[in-house]
C-alpha cells in the first residue's frame, strides 16, 4: 500500500475547519498532523485560528437560551465568509477612505506621506462609528491624539464614545502573541455586546525603537497572523505605513507582503505582492534561525 501524499499548506488551510471540528477521516487527519508537525508557518496559523474561534464561544447559547438575531448574523459571518470558504467576499461596507467599500475580514495597508493623508485615516474610524461599530486604536499616543482631534473636528464626541466603549485604545505589547490576545479580547467584548463589527486602526510604526515596543520581527509576525485571524471575524483592519520614514524592508515585507489589500491615492487595490501568511511566516522563521 502506497503511503499518502504529503499535504500542502493550501490543502491544510482548506481542511482547517474540519480538523478543528474533528471531522477529518483518519487518513486525512494523519496527513494534516504530519504537515503540521513539520511546518512552523502552519503551526502558527493553526494557533491563530484556534484563538479567533475562541472569540465565538460566547455565541453558544446556555441551556434553554436561543441565540439572538444579531448573534446568529455574526456567527453566520464566520461560517460563510471565513478563509476556509471559497466564496468571494462581498464588499458593501463604507470604508471611510475615499469612496471605497470594504468587507469583513479585510486587512489593508494604508501608505501615507503627507499630514493630510494621515489625518484622513480618521475617516475610517468615523465611518465605523456612524454605523455603530466598535473602533480600536493601537499604536503610539501621539498618533491617537491626532486622530481623536480629527474626530472632534468631524463633530464626534470622543470622550462619550470612549465611555461607551465604542472607541477604544488597545495597550501595545512587546510580542505579537500578546498583541493578538489584546485585540482578541477587544473583539470578543464587542461581539458579546452585539456590536455589528470591529474596526482596528494600527499605527505601530510610530513607536519603533522605543522601550517595550515590539521589535520589527514581532510587528511582521503580527501583520502576517492578523491576516488569518481577522478573516474569521466581523473585523476590518487598516495598518498605516509612513513611506517617508519607515525603512524599505518594513515597507516591503510588512506593508506589501503581509496585506492582501493596499490603499494609496484614494484607491483600494488588490495587492499582487501579498504572500500567504503560512509561507511568509515560514520564510520569516527561516531568516531568523
Amino acid at each position: 500500500m502506497r503511503p499518502p501524499a504529503d499535504m500542502t499548506c493550501h490543502e491544510l488551510v482548506e481542511l482547517m475547519t474540519a480538523y478543528l471540528e474533528r471531522a477529518l477521516p483518519p487518513a486525512e487527519r494523519e496527513r494534516f498532523e504530519a504537515h503540521r508537525h513539520g511546518c512552523p508557518g502552519c503551526r502558527a496559523h493553526i494557533s491563530q485560528v484556534r484563538l479567533t474561534v475562541s472569540s465565538l464561544r460566547q455565541l453558544q447559547p446556555s441551556p434553554g437560551e436561543d441565540l439572538s438575531a444579531e448573534q446568529r448574523r455574526i456567527l453566520d459571518l464566520f461560517r460563510t465568509r471565513g478563509l476556509h470558504r471559497q466564496e468571494p467576499q462581498v464588499r458593501d461596507i463604507p470604508l471611510g477612505l475615499g469612496s471605497e467599500l470594504a468587507a469583513p475580514g479585510d486587512h489593508i495597508a494604508y501608505f501615507w506621506e503627507s499630514e493630510r493623508e494621515f489625518d484622513a485615516t480618521a475617516g475610517f474610524l468615523a465611518a465605523g462609528l456612524s454605523l455603530g461599530e466598535v473602533c480600536v486604536l493601537i499604536g503610539q499616543d501621539a498618533a491617537h491624539e491626532r486622530l481623536m482631534a480629527s474626530l472632534e473636528r468631524r463633530g464626534l464626541h470622543v470622550r462619550a464614545l470612549m465611555q461607551e466603549r465604542q472607541l477604544q485604545v488597545a495597550t501595545v505589547r512587546s510580542s505579537a502573541d500578546e498583541l493578538l490576545l489584546e485585540l482578541d479580547e477587544r473583539i470578543k467584548d464587542a461581539v458579546d455586546r452585539g456590536m455589528p463589527a470591529v474596526r482596528i486602526l494600527g499605527n505601530l510604526g510610530w513607536g519603533r525603537g522605543t522601550p517595550s515596543w515590539p521589535s520589527d520581527q514581532e510587528i511582521l509576525r503580527l501583520e502576517a497572523l492578523v491576516t488569518s485571524a481577522v478573516a474569521r471575524l466581523p473585523s476590518i483592519v487598516v495598518c498605516t505605513y509612513d513611506v517617508t520614514r519607515l525603512p524599505a524592508p518594513i515597507l516591503q515585507k510588512g506593508g506589501l507582503e503581509c496585506h492582501p489589500l493596499t490603499f494609496r491615492s484614494d484607491c483600494l487595490r488588490h495587492n499582487e505582492h501579498h504572500v500567504p501568511p503560512e509561507r511568509f511566516l515560514e520564510e520569516l522563521y527561516a531568516g531568523s534561525g
